[in-house]
Parts: C-alpha cells; structure tokens; sequence
C-alpha cells in the first residue's frame, strides 16, 4: 500500500455571466406552468 498522502484534485471553472439568469427565468416559467395546470385541474 502506498502511505504517502495525496491531495484531492478539484476541477473549477469560471462563471459564465448570464446563465444565471436564464436559469431562473426557466425556473420561473416552469413554476407559472406547473401552477396553471394545476389550477385547471381544480377548476
């Protein structure tokens, strides 16, 4: 066995601007259908 102690490789990127928004506009819409269909089925 190796007893030799190795650190862990992380692997990181730089954010990309914008994405973060277009993900909560997706999220926000997907909300607004997910409610409508359940309003029309309760109606």
């Amino acid at each position: 066995m190796n007893d030799e102690r190795q650190e862990k490789m992380e692997l990181s990127h730089e954010p990309v601007p914008g994405y973060r928004t277009i993900f909560f506009i997706a999220i926000t819409i997907g909300s607004l259908y997910l409610g409508l269909i359940l309003y029309k089925t309760l109606v």
